[in-house]
């Protein structure tokens, strides 16, 4: 009996010291990786995607159907103007010409004969030995057979301008860049059978949104990077910037030239275009990385950290934001911060309002690891942390 007394006085005893010595360890303070809020000038850039194409940019077509004989110029190939790219089976053609030719030969044996019985009839009616009846219907004869003649003619004339079509050229001097035609194939009038890259010019279009379309004007800089030139950026300028959407789209049409290494692009490569606009009036706007935004029920929000002693800690206050848009460096946030802000940029979903953590001397220099929140204290998290 006085053992089993013992034994349970060493065995509370033990538990007792193990109670004191979890409440004397001290709470591990874990830094806090942020970043500085700053001026808005990178807010103020937009970038888009976009593609480069040729300054002048054909779209070729047979203007009459039928059967392709040959395709004598390959893409890639540097064609002269008037240089046959494709031709037509011209026997058709050839054989509707042949018609117009002998209508026209009928036309003009009826149109001489009609017009020598209305000179014969004149004469008579002069010597009073023809009625006015007679030469009123020998001149309508006549008329109309000289119509008639002009008529064929015109057939004959248009005949020959469907056997040229026959032959499609080269409008002008250029590169061909695709053909999309082969022979033996038939192919209906008007369909696109090749593409002609004429000019030194190269000009990369891009689909601006509504909401910026205003804020870019002709004549305006932008900055073209082509990630196929090893990420090289070229300047260009702006030459159109549309006026209209497409049916059903919420974007419209931005037109930039390049004004330098146009000899290195190529129609077809793929380029983020960046344009500087003009600064906000209704305040300022900042930049910050989309992991720093938080989402939940009551609305997007950021933390903040407030230093609090000189030994590099800090509390974290939770801050609602107003964002705008996304840009190349970030999200534009309208409004919540201020310049010279602490701003959490990574883990915003384990922290809470209040906790205390270490702050870094400098932005980014310690990874991320905060100490999971408390129950009571967590705030309430949405389906997702960025906007």
């Amino acid at each position: 009996m006085a053992k089993t007394a013992t034994l349970l006085a060493l065995t509370a005893a033990v538990v007792l010291l193990g109670c004191e010595d979890a409440q004397e360890e001290p709470e591990v303070i874990r830094p806090v990786r942020y970043v500085v809020v700053e001026g808005s000038d990178a807010a103020t850039q937009r970038t888009y995607s976009g593609v480069a194409q040729s300054g002048q940019e054909s779209r070729l077509s047979f203007q009459v159907s039928g059967q392709v004989l040959s395709v004598p110029i390959n893409v890639g190939e540097v064609v002269e103007k008037g240089q046959t790219i494709a031709r037509m089976d011209p026997a058709d053609f050839a054989l509707q010409l042949q018609n117009a030719q002998a209508a026209a030969a009928q036309a003009r044996a009826q149109e001489r004969n009609a017009k020598a019985t209305y000179e014969r009839t004149r004469a008579l009616y002069e010597n009073q030995n023809a009625s006015r009846q007679d030469l009123d219907a020998d001149r309508t004869a006549y008329e109309s057979a000289r119509a008639g003649l002009e008529s064929a003619n015109q057939q004959i004339r248009l005949r020959q301008r469907q056997l040229g079509y026959t032959h499609l050229k080269a409008p002008e001097p250029g590169t061909l860049a695709t053909v999309d035609i082969e022979v033996n194939e038939y192919v209906q009038a008007g369909v696109l059978v090749a593409t002609l890259l004429a000019g030194d010019q190269i000009e990369v279009s891009v689909s601006v949104p509504a909401s910026i379309i205003r804020s870019i004007k002709k004549g305006a800089e932008a900055l073209a990077r082509f990630d196929s030139l090893e990420g090289r950026s070229l300047k260009g300028t702006v030459t159109e910037v549309g006026v209209s959407s497409a049916a059903g789209a919420t974007t419209f049409p931005v037109t930039v030239r390049l004004t330098e290494g146009q000899d290195q692009v190529r129609a077809g490569m793929a380029a983020d275009v960046t344009f500087v606009l003009a600064a906000a009036t209704n305040g300022p706007k900042y930049a910050l990385p989309t992991s720093a935004v938080g989402e939940d029920r009551d609305g997007r929000f950021v933390f903040k950290v407030e230093r609090t002693d000189d030994d590099g800690l800090g509390l974290v206050h939770r801050n609602p934001v107003e964002v705008g848009e996304l840009l190349s460096n970030g999200v534009e946030i309208n409004s919540g911060v201020e310049p010279g802000d602490l701003v959490v940029t990574a883990g915003v979903s384990r922290i809470y309002d209040g906790l205390q953590v270490r702050v870094p001397p400098r932005p980014g220099s310690e990874p991320a690891n905060v100490a999971p929140p408390r129950p009571s204290e967590q705030a309430p998290v949405g389906p997702s942390e960025t906007p």
